[in-house]
């Protein structure tokens, strides 16, 4: 058994599994989205001037003298940057909903990890090929989105990765290796968009792109070696079709775990959580979405590499508060946390609108290091408010309803607003994700009024019993009073 000691602590290092697949994967992803937009930025503005005039535009003077053809190339650069998500998310979510999901249970956890990471090494190889044909269509791009989410995409690889977790990991421990998994998307982020800016800076996009094939060519390949191929041991039951079976059971279950009746208003209590997560998750995406276009103009004109330092230090604050900070207050209730990190994130967004500075837009970093607290938190309220049993479909239903649904609806609200809003205010975008977060702040302090009224009552009506799974799946003894150890 290799195990890595250091003084009274130890970590068996057989317990990484599927944890190095999501950092080669995401750190691949977050590395090819704002060289995405340089690459389409850059290939529209050529398509339409030329060369000469597309360097020149990276000078703050020069986009001044030159605002309109500046605004013409941002417009199209945010449109097609929704046209390529629409086409990655829209079959990916259509997937694990009707295939990905039960393929898990009935085939294996292996299969559904591997087959986004695979979708990703050949959509990255011809994002390499454009890269390397400067001359191509800027409507290639699709062909790299197709083949991205006719594989699951990242939304897949997030629910095969909590899933394959959730399946293989001890009772005791559970929430802490949820934990390691949402602190190692964050972490991945900050490789990811650190080095993106100085990779761009100082090499060439083909460089960047075969950088992200070879990543994830080395997950993939982790995965094919390394993970075993799990099972639930489940077959078809007697008299069932085999389109009932593969493809519409799914569904089902979802269905009976969405109408299944449940105590306290626990039903309405799960319905606003998600509401919570789809709103962190509108206003995160909507802000990354437009962030790069926003600062690559005047007055900011920031590098490719100003903004990998700011992506990449904004991503590693937020991980590192929510793997140090959080599990220093423990005594304070989930929803106490929740609307601590949304405060913080609503002021964050508040004075990135209004950032004409870089040092200003740096600041952010500090104002909204607790934007990870939100949908921790509202993770761990929602699995402590459904059974054991449930939390496979739980899973399934927050990376489709929320990761692919949110997302969705982010790419398709910010990408149109940002073109319109840039004549008379750009940072109208980041604006309206500020109010989102107000709104899920308002959802979450009813909520906290809400949660502890319960806890109150169950406390006057019945001592709680060690071990009364009721209690805590109503989150009186560590869903409510105290922070839970999924950070």
């Amino acid at each position: 058994m290799a195990v890595i000691r250091c003084g009274r602590r130890q970590f068996d290092l057989n317990l990484i599994t599927v944890e190095p697949v999501l950092f080669l994967y995401m750190t691949g992803l977050y590395l090819r989205g704002p060289t995405f937009q340089a690459f389409v930025f850059d290939k529209i503005c050529t398509d339409r001037y030329n060369e000469t005039f597309c360097t020149s535009l990276q000078n703050k003077t020069f986009q001044e003298d030159h605002k309109t053809e500046e605004d013409y190339v941002q417009s199209q650069t945010s449109y097609w940057i929704l046209r390529k998500n629409v086409v990655e998310l829209v079959p990916s979510c259509l997937l694990v909903l009707f295939l990905l999901g039960s393929l898990g249970d009935k085939v294996g956890r292996k299969l559904p990890v591997i087959l986004p990471c695979l979708g990703e090494v050949l959509s990255s190889i011809v994002y390499l090929i454009l890269s390397i044909y400067p001359s191509s269509k800027v409507e290639y791009v699709m062909i790299a989105a197709a083949v991205n989410g006719l594989s699951g995409g990242f939304t897949s690889l997030l629910m095969s990765v909590y899933s394959y977790v959730m399946h293989i990991a001890d009772p005791a421990n559970r929430t802490v290796r949820m934990g390691i998994i949402e602190s190692i998307v964050f972490f991945a982020g900050t490789v990811g968009v650190f080095v993106s800016g100085v990779m761009l800076d100082n090499t060439s996009f083909v460089f960047v792109f075969a950088f992200i094939s070879g990543s994830s060519f080395l997950g993939l390949l982790y995965a094919l070696l390394r993970l075993e191929n799990i099972t639930a041991n489940t077959t078809r039951p007697e008299g069932e079709g085999i389109c009932t079976y593969w493809f519409l059971s799914s569904i089902k279950e979802s269905g009976r775990f969405l109408m299944k009746k449940r105590q306290r208003k626990r039903k309405l209590h799960i319905f606003l959580l998600f509401i919570v997560l789809i709103l962190l998750m509108i206003a995160t995406v909507g802000e990354a979405d437009v962030l790069l276009l926003y600062t690559r103009r005047a007055p900011l004109s920031w590098s490719q590499t100003t903004f990998g330092y700011y992506k990449g230090l904004e991503n590693f604050t937020r991980g590192l508060t929510l793997v140090t900070v959080m599990p220093l207050c423990r005594k304070m209730r989930d929803t106490t946390l929740g609307l601590w990190g949304l405060a913080s994130k609503i002021i964050g967004l508040v004075v990135m609108g209004f950032s004409t500075q870089t040092w200003l837009l740096f600041l952010v970093v500090i104002f909204a290091m607790f934007q990870g607290f939100p949908a921790a938190v509202a993770r761990s309220l929602v699995s402590n408010m459904v059974s054991p049993a449930e939390q496979g479909r739980l899973f399934g239903l927050v990376a489709v309803v929320v990761d692919s649904t949110g997302s969705l609806l982010s790419y398709l609200i910010f990408n149109e607003l940002y073109p319109a809003t840039l004549a008379f205010f750009p940072g109208f975008s980041f604006m309206l994700a500020a109010g989102l977060c107000v709104i899920a702040a308002a959802i979450m302090l009813w909520l906290r009024v809400e949660l502890r009224e319960k806890a109150l009552d169950d406390t006057t009506t019945a001592k709680p019993r060690r071990g009364d799974t009721d209690n805590v799946s109503t989150g009186t003894s560590c869903g409510v009073c105290e922070t839970s150890t999924n950070v």
